[in-house]
């Protein structure tokens, strides 16, 4: 796999593997993941070149509001941490 290259099955694969190694609940599992500084940058590409991924993340951001992991900006998705301001 190319460093570049995550799809959307490798994304299912590894939460899931996350969750069954640590016992994570989905919330935990994501937090987990998210705290790597190389799997936000792949997820980060992903929510803006897939179709699959950016609907779920507009998804978080409706569903969590202040509290998702994402914020839009100029019609391009970011960490909500890491947005330009």
């Amino acid at each position: 796999m190319e460093r570049d290259e995550f799809s959307d099955r490798d994304w299912i694969e590894l939460v899931k593997h996350t969750r069954e190694k640590f016992g994570d609940s989905l919330p935990e599992a994501f937090e987990r993941l998210f705290a790597d500084p190389e799997v936000r940058r792949l997820v980060a590409l992903r929510v803006n070149r897939s179709a699959e991924c950016r609907k779920q993340a507009l998804s978080n951001i409706r569903r969590a509001g202040d509290q998702s992991y994402f914020v839009m900006v100029d019609d391009k998705i970011y960490f909500r941490d890491s947005a330009p301001k």
